[in-house]
């Protein structure tokens, strides 16, 4: 990052799956950095009007230093739900909601199987499948990353590399005013006094909610179904 511009912009091309975005934006805002983080994925995603997938779920992330101890983190595809939800569905044999995937006769489904070999549908229609197209121009046009439903599925395609792209910018938070943290506490005090809906407690921003399951999770044991177990058994053999 240029401290003179206090601006970074870095592109990365010839990559795999990176995890959760969320944890790339955190590191940037412990160092009191604004941050957007964009990647590509294998196709899951049909454009607006067509019965094909061809964009990933492709997420979006924001991050923010805050007032307070937890940072404001907004991680999320563009799919109605992720598709590591739906793959554990059908390892599992449940169903998954209605109205987040369609089979490949572009019929919806709840059968987690038909909604893989289907297609997931975007959050908010054509928007979704704008802002997904977005992101695959951000993160595969521009870096020299597949891209255009070229980013190969590592479950099923085992010919190359993924070639996935990324692209991460980063900002101080006092480009244009010396004080940035004043006026994002000021902006988060509004929000939640805001009045509430009947059966909400508290508004939340995103982060909130991540950082308290953490700490009611952090001692607690996961349970994994068998199978998945078996699986995973299986890789570190």
């Amino acid at each position: 990052m240029q401290k003179k511009t206090g601006i970074g912009l870095v592109g990365i091309k010839n990559s795999g799956h990176y995890g959760l975005s969320g944890y790339y934006a955190e590191q940037a805002v412990k160092k009191n950095l604004i941050v957007f983080c964009f990647t590509n994925a294998p196709p899951a995603i049909a454009p607006y009007g067509a019965k094909k997938s061809l964009f990933g779920t492709n997420p979006i992330c924001f991050g923010t230093p805050t007032s307070s101890k937890v940072p404001f983190i907004l991680d999320t595809s563009v799919s109605v739900i992720n598709r590591g939800k739906i793959r554990v569905a059908a390892r599992t044999g449940k169903k998954i909601p209605e109205g987040v995937a369609l089979d490949k006769f572009g019929k919806p489904t709840t059968d987690a199987k038909k909604a893989l070999a289907g297609v997931q549908l975007p959050i908010a229609g054509f928007r979704g499948s704008g802002l997904a197209w977005m992101v695959d121009i951000l993160s595969g046009v521009f870096t020299g990353g597949n891209h255009g439903g070229k980013v190969k599925d590592p479950f099923d395609d085992f010919s190359g590399p993924q070639n996935i792209g990324h692209l991460f910018f980063v900002m101080k938070p006092n480009l244009f005013v010396g004080n940035y943290s004043e006026r994002i506490k000021e902006n988060i005090k509004r929000i939640k006094r805001l009045p509430k809906i009947k059966g909400i407690k508290e508004i939340l921003y995103p982060g909130q909610s991540k950082q308290r399951r953490y700490k009611k999770n952090l001692n607690k044991k996961i349970n994994i179904p068998a199978n998945i177990a078996e699986d995973l058994k299986k890789l570190n053999a």
